[in-house]
């Protein structure tokens, strides 16, 4: 008799232990479903939550003018706005002796300005916006006595919370209009960035050496302290970058 029980005994253990065995794996699968919905979710409800910006360059090829177009496609509005720009040349194109002497004031011409590593400099603004509001455009005309080879854009923009998001731009590839386009912008997504503060009359002193940084937000540096301001050429006046357009998109 005792070996029918010790039988039975075993196959209850070995069906407890299946159910209990099942049991977990049921409560996993819908602990790691219950996750990826979560994970969804909150997903979605941070992109509807956030602004979403994108950048255009248009040109008048006749009067030789760049205007940068910022478009917030989004259902909120993009807060506290900091828009760097620079217009790049490269010593090939146009040596700095002579850049210096044709577009920059007499009593800027012995501005220390180099080329970086690549063999370019070039021309650097720094504007701020305190809100671009959804389904609205803003036009910013650049203030560039030349045409640049590229043009680089750094966008930093604030969500409601404060977060500071950033997109960093390359405009160049002209096309037999005159035009440019981009074929650069990183990051391809939603990345948290601690502001950083540019100031067209002066060089970022930002660390570009720090492994942290990007490396498109690390050239952006670079090539910022390898730039001289707008108001140092020979077009600026008050009037260039202080108007600002917002319009429908």
């Amino acid at each position: 008799m005792e070996p029918f029980v010790l039988t039975g005994i075993a196959i209850l253990l070995v069906i407890t232990g299946f159910y209990a065995w099942f049991t977990y794996r049921i409560l996993r699968e819908l602990r790691q479903e219950n996750n990826f919905y979560k994970n969804t979710i909150e997903k979605q409800l941070k992109i509807s939550a956030f602004p979403h910006l994108y950048c255009d360059m248009q040109c008048d090829i006749h009067e030789n003018g760049v205007k940068l177009e910022i478009y917030n496609v989004g259902n909120v509005p993009a807060y506290d706005l900091h828009i760097s720009a620079i217009g790049a040349y490269t010593e090939e194109g146009v040596d700095i002796a002579t850049f210096l002497r044709n577009y920059v004031q007499p009593r800027y011409r012995k501005y220390p300005l180099q080329a970086d590593k690549v063999g370019y400099y070039g021309i650097r603004s720094s504007i701020r916006c305190p809100m671009l509001p959804f389904q609205k455009r803003l036009a910013i005309a650049l203030g560039l006595p030349l045409r640049p080879v590229d043009i680089y854009v750094m966008v930093q923009y604030r969500e409601i919370l404060g977060g500071n998001y950033y997109q960093v731009y390359c405009f160049s590839d002209l096309d037999e209009k005159g035009n440019y386009r981009a074929n650069i912008l990183e990051p391809q997504g939603f990345e948290p960035i601690e502001r950083f503060h540019f100031y067209d009359l002066d060089d970022a002193n930002f660390s570009i050496t720090d492994k942290s940084l990007p490396y498109y937000v690390s050239d952006f540096i670079d090539l910022w302290n390898h730039s001289l301001s707008y108001r140092l050429t020979v077009l600026y006046s008050d009037e260039m970058l202080s108007h600002q357009e917002v319009h429908d998109v």
